[in-house]
């Protein structure tokens, strides 16, 4: 036995030592059932095995990482760490909405193992057909269960259990895209081209608010090492199954990477095609039929086994209605879309982009170009069709983008010969401009945040002071100050609880429920408003709740006509003395003033009637989320 080890290979060990792992923690889980070590244990042997994984696909993709390359790696995670920590600990973040819904996820699933460890897997498995599912929890609870479990925290662990395996992918790519453009400088290719990358600030945005989404890229980097110079030649087995679990993984991490995965695929095939035509004439028609006929096999076993893997999830992408129910986020369609992305990748990328197109003519090599433009073209096209992109969303096109940057990177470093100093200096000052952006909620263009603070215009001057109070707070004691007013109230054994109108970037209920994570002061003592068409049901807790909070003036950061809070709140501040009385005022210190209602008058029909008629074009749309449920509250109270 010790024979056959030593002969194993330093990855093979590894992969050895990992089966041995998995079968310690099956014994451990069956033997203590509820133990707070098991879920660490696992998510610490799910890092294993991911970094593991991403080594075995460098090697399969044929890419090997020298000392050199490994040195600007791990300097450049040690860098890392240090942006995560300070850009972390100079702000007031407040953890709200999407920014929180993966902490909540992670207390959930420490909650299901502590049942024991079928009952964590089981919550993780009934996630599958949620828009956020809990496959990211397996990876971030190690070192997250070492820390305080605050927002932050979270945000700052996945420096340890995302960044690892992801730079190490990135620097593969960067390595392989070097040599299929045959770059000659190669010593400054990869630096520049690496750091290029890795710097650039829609991969980190979400990150920083705590979304840990850029998890997908780890899976979407996989796919194009193993696919990039790939021509289907031959039949090969290990790639073909690393191909699928990367598929696999990235439709795990976030359901819009589909997206990505459509746009790439046919991109990918497009290209083989092309390759294969080019092929058959220059006198190879058999090989050129024998390439295409393994991909389309492949193909087909892939998607099947796809489908049976993830059917649940098909089920629910078959049978929802996205572009209906998320018509309220398509606020301009491609044309908005096409000027967002220009925004957002800035006119210092696109002179990199544009050098690299240059280069790839000069030297006839159009496929990479050509494979990351259309994998863009039909991932932003197939997207706007249901909604425009966030910030968060932006990490679809990231792959794109990235190949792009690549090649641009060859086509600096390549000519470096003349203008060094003017090349050198533009790469140096595009890095610190991209590792200095605010990462904000609101980010639109990607700005440092002393430029936002400065900015001349003053047309966005509203924009800019929204922005630095949503990303810094400055009211966190008022509105630790309502946290304690509403927990002193509200009786949560007898059912009391407050209502919230205010549903905004600015304020809203998250804002105040979640003000002091881990600690959920106010749970089950606050309840949200309504504010989203297609997405929020109409709010019969309002008529439920023993107070109701609203603020003057209503927070509306930059939404559209049809959201639903400004519209509820007119039709409360019409109506409330009938069935209210004011209990308490807060001054936020902001201009804005919160109120408390108490409510006087139970609720009654002619009262919900008031506010469902008032929502009549939503009830069109969406009666199952409207009169349906209004009518059926009215049942159940004998109204």
């Amino acid at each position: 036995m010790s024979g056959i080890v030593s002969r194993l290979s330093v990855l093979g060990k590894v992969w050895l030592g990992l089966a041995a792992g998995a079968l310690a923690l099956i014994v451990f889980g069956l033997a203590a059932p509820g133990s707070s070590l098991f879920f660490p244990l696992v998510s610490l042997w799910c890092n294993a095995a991911l970094f593991a994984l991403a080594l075995l696909v460098l090697r399969r993709a044929g890419v090997e990482l020298d000392l050199f390359h490994k040195a600007v790696l791990v300097g450049l995670w040690a860098a890392a760490v240090l942006y995560f920590y300070w850009t972390l600990g100079s702000r007031t973040f407040l953890y709200h909405w999407d920014y929180v819904n993966y902490i909540l996820k992670q207390y959930h699933a420490e909650a299901a193992f502590a049942q024991s460890a079928g009952a964590g897997f089981r919550f993780l498995l009934d996630s599958i057909t949620e828009d956020y599912t809990s496959f990211i929890t397996l990876f971030t609870e190690f070192p997250f269960c070492l820390s305080g479990k605050t927002g932050d925290d979270y945000a700052f662990c996945q420096v340890f259990s995302v960044l690892p395996s992801l730079l190490v992918l990135l620097a593969g790519l960067t390595v392989k895209v070097g040599r299929m453009l045959r770059v000659k400088n190669r010593f400054w290719y990869f630096l520049i081209g690496f750091s290029w990358c890795s710097t650039f600030p829609f991969v980190r945005m979400s990150a920083v608010l705590g979304q840990p989404d850029w998890f997908g890229l780890i899976f979407a980097f996989m796919l194009m090492l193993l696919t990039l110079d790939y021509r289907f030649d031959g039949i090969d087995l290990p790639r073909y199954l690393l191909i699928f679990a990367a598929t696999a993984g990235i439709i795990l991490t976030r359901r819009w990477y589909l997206y990505f995965v459509v746009g790439y695929c046919f991109a990918y095939v497009l290209m083989l095609a092309v390759s294969s035509i080019r092929l058959a004439k220059d006198g190879q028609p058999s090989r050129a039929v024998h390439r295409m006929v393994r991909l389309v096999v492949f193909g087909l076993c892939a998607a099947g086994a796809m489908v049976l893997l993830l059917l649940p999830m098909v089920r629910k992408i078959l049978s929802f209605d996205y572009a209906g129910r998320y018509s309220y986020y398509n606020f301009g369609g491609i044309t908005l879309e096409l000027a967002a992305q220009t925004l957002r990748i800035g006119l210092l990328n696109f002179i990199l982009i544009g050098m690299g197109l240059w280069f790839a003519a000069k030297r006839r090599l159009p496929a990479l170009p050509c494979l990351a433009g259309a994998e863009l073209l039909v991932s932003l096209v197939l997207f706007t069709r249901v909604q425009n992109t966030g910030s968060h969303q932006m990490l679809l096109f990231v792959p794109g983008w990235l190949l792009l940057f690549l090649v641009g990177s060859a086509a600096l470093a390549d000519g470096l010969k003349k203008h060094t100093a003017v090349k050198l200096c533009y790469w140096g000052f595009t890095t610190v401009f991209a590792v200095s952006v605010r990462c904000s909620p609101l980010t639109t263009v990607a700005l440092p945040g002393f430029v936002v603070d400065h900015f001349p215009l003053k047309a966005v001057s509203e924009f800019v002071r929204l922005d630095k109070l949503t990303y810094d707070r400055t009211d966190a004691p008022q509105i630790q100050r309502v946290d304690d007013w509403i927990d002193a109230h509200c009786d949560a054994e007898k059912g009391e609880f407050a209502y919230m109108i205010p549903h905004d970037m600015l304020y809203n209920s998250d804002m105040f429920q979640y003000a002091a994570l881990p600690d959920i002061q106010l749970q089950g003592k606050l309840s949200a408003g309504i504010s989203i068409p297609g997405t929020h049901e109409f709010p019969v807790r309002f008529f439920e709740a023993k107070y109701v909070l609203t603020a003057e003036p209503l927070p509306q950061t930059f939404v559209s006509g049809g959201e639903l809070s400004g519209r509820w709140n007119a039709l409360f501040c019409a109506a409330r003395d009938a069935h209210f009385t004011q209990a308490a005022s807060f001054d936020m210190g902001n201009g804005t003033v919160f109120t408390v209602w108490e409510r006087t008058e139970p609720a009654d029909r002619a009262e919900v009637e008031y506010y469902l008629n008032a929502f009549a074009q939503e009830d069109a749309l969406y009666p199952e989320m409207f009169s349906q449920v209004a009518e059926a509250w009215l049942a159940g109270h004998g109204l």
